[in-house]
């Protein structure tokens, strides 16, 4: 028997004839060459995902002014219509993005350091490897956070209801080596404070398309910490 939906006027139609009726009537058909394409989640994948990443690249590359729905949309090859099916505007849009990057850095920082002693500095090198290389496999995703971004970071060596979570990962190792040599918090902070500006730097020297390093990533930061 064939599969499908039965029309108002009782013809068989089958599941693709459904999602091209349904990306005409949504407004997900495009036109190239005079040939009709369906530009919808069905042929992307996940639609949503793509959407984000090229947000990010467009904020990291051109800034927030450059940013537009109908843009990304574009750059996609998608309909207006179809954008407006994952985000309501622009500044929710830009929200997703910002949330997009940080979940999925604080994912590979946990991730990096499962089931190893918090109390211990090898722990505290082996975020800052998983931190600079994250970075490194994502160069936009810094760009965007760090220089057309919004995003605040409260330095101290206290839990803070919704500081930024990747900070959070490094504040409660720092905390745990600091209080297992008997060190003050002040003394943790300024350690994490270097810490945290010695990546950085690293960070925007591999990222940059201006400066050659002598050695490859994994060579220059061999027993860099």
């Amino acid at each position: 028997m064939q599969e499908g939906r039965r029309s108002e006027k009782g013809m068989v139609l089958n599941n693709h004839t459904v999602r091209m009726l349904t990306a005409v009537t949504s407004g997900d058909i495009l036109t190239s060459g005079g040939v009709n394409l369906v530009k919808d989640h069905y042929h992307h994948g996940n639609l949503k995902h793509e959407l984000i990443e090229t947000g990010i690249q467009i904020i990291s590359e051109e800034g927030f002014d450059r940013l537009s729905l109908r843009n990304i949309s574009k750059q996609c090859g998608v309909s207006h219509n179809a954008i407006y099916r994952h985000f309501d505007n622009k500044e929710q849009m830009i929200d997703c993005c910002r949330l997009y990057v940080t979940e999925a850095l604080t994912d590979c920082l946990n991730q990096s350091i499962y089931g190893l002693d918090a109390s211990q500095m090898d722990t505290l090198h082996t975020l800052g490897y998983a931190y600079i290389r994250f970075y490194k496999e994502h160069p936009t995703y810094f760009s965007f956070l760090y220089r057309n971004s919004s995003i605040r970071i409260v330095f101290t060596m206290d839990e803070i209801p919704g500081n930024y979570p990747p900070y959070e990962v490094f504040r409660k190792v720092s905390l745990a080596i600091a209080e297992g040599k008997g060190e003050t918090k002040e003394a943790g902070l300024k350690q994490l404070l270097r810490y945290w500006s010695l990546m950085h730097g690293i960070i925007s020297l591999f990222i940059s398309p201006n400066v050659e390093l002598p050695d490859s990533f994994d060579i220059c930061l061999k027993d860099f910490f």
